[in-house]
């Protein structure tokens, strides 16, 4: 962690973006935010206060995310989408003892939570995964029905839930998603205290037919939209600001070139400081010679390209530009042209992306 680069994480916007999500749902839905890889590379260390008071469950990706919560406190439900056949059995024992649900989506992963619920001598609550056309992880619709009779008869084991995950519900055409819900819809096992969901965030703001009894959303709840392309535009605020310090400015002389490769040659005599962050610090280096920052309120291009830990800017327009003087890498500000969104579009990504990998070298800190 890099103490000169600061993640400014506000938590008002945090709050603004939670109630916008549960006007979406209605008080009868669950709220269970995603609150994988550090949430998002928005830190869960200054977020988990927060969002535990406003959310109903979390989802995660892996046992140890999980197990995080339950040391940080948490006492509430928690959802992990990947199976812990692989890891090890303190680990698969430890999901069972604090009654973390775990995901089924093969044989091999129930007979994994039943040993560890046979060792522990516990319950363990699983929901069933169905790839109802993702392609990806889940047991395929046409064995649905077959896995849920198993799961219910397999000692150990309790079914607690049933869910799929859309692949196309960020796009203007939603047939594909209307499909993977109908096949969804067909599969549902009958009776029990089962919950159903499979709406992320883009399901959440355009199909509300698609909530049942918990809703799923990700990079929401952070401030940012999944897509340019959904029918709705909701009034999300991004909650983060990412800021650094200038560690040098000097004057180049008309001609001058800069970075590897001398990518950027300088039209006049230049004023130019240099910002101590970099594509390994999580700041893409195909945002060279195309993003700005900003500094003194003003847009400071990047020159040349990006290197690992350090990058160029122009400064030649901008007054009382000085060494230690900050430099806003990431706005708040969904319209300003150094956003998530917008820094997204420039290096033909998209805001998760952006936020993930800018995480993780940062110091984080909650404001307002």
């Amino acid at each position: 962690m890099k103490n000169y680069l600061t993640a400014l994480i506000s938590e008002s916007a945090i709050r603004h973006n939670i109630a916008v999500l549960r006007g979406l749902i209605g008080h009868d839905v669950k709220l269970c935010p995603v609150v994988k890889d550090d949430c998002y590379g928005h830190g869960m260390d200054v977020l988990y206060p927060v969002l535990a008071e406003l959310a109903d469950g979390f989802a995660v990706a892996s046992p140890t995310e999980a197990l995080d919560l339950r040391h940080r406190g948490y006492e509430g439900f928690i959802l992990c989408f990947l199976s812990a056949y692989f890891d090890d059995y303190d680990i698969q024992d430890e999901l069972v003892r604090q009654g973390i649900t775990q995901t089924v989506m093969s044989k091999s992963a129930l007979a994994s939570a039943q040993a560890a619920a046979e060792r522990t001598g516990g319950t363990a609550p699983v929901h069933l995964k169905i790839d109802t056309g993702m392609g990806r992880l889940g047991v395929p619709a046409r064995q649905a029905a077959d896995m849920v009779t198993t799961i219910k008869e397999t000692p150990g084991i309790k079914l607690t839930g049933i869910y799929t995950h859309f692949a196309t519900a960020d796009e203007v055409d939603k047939t594909a998603t209307v499909e993977q819900l109908k096949i969804f819809k067909t599969v549902w096992p009958v009776g029990g205290d089962v919950i159903h969901h499979a709406a992320n965030t883009a399901a959440i703001i355009d199909l509300p037919e698609t909530h049942f009894e918990m809703v799923r959303p990700g990079i929401a709840v952070y401030g940012c939209h999944p897509s340019e392309q959904l029918h709705n535009r909701i009034e999300f605020k991004p909650c983060m600001s990412v800021m650094a310090k200038l560690i040098a400015v000097k004057h180049v002389p008309k001609g001058s070139r800069c970075g590897y490769g001398l990518t950027h040659e300088y039209d006049r005599d230049s004023r130019v400081g240099i910002v101590p962050i970099g594509y390994g610090d999580g700041y893409f280096r195909n945002l060279s010679n195309k993003a700005v920052v900003r500094i003194n309120g003003m847009d400071a291009p990047v020159c040349g390209r990006v290197s690992m830990d350090q990058m160029t800017v122009d400064v030649t327009d901008i007054p009382d530009v000085q060494v230690g003087g900050e430099v806003e890498i990431i706005s708040s500000d969904p319209a300003a042209p150094n956003s998530v969104e917008n820094l997204a579009r420039l290096a033909d990504t998209i805001s998760y992306e952006i936020t993930c990998h800018l995480g993780h070298n940062m110091q984080h800190v909650l404001v307002d």
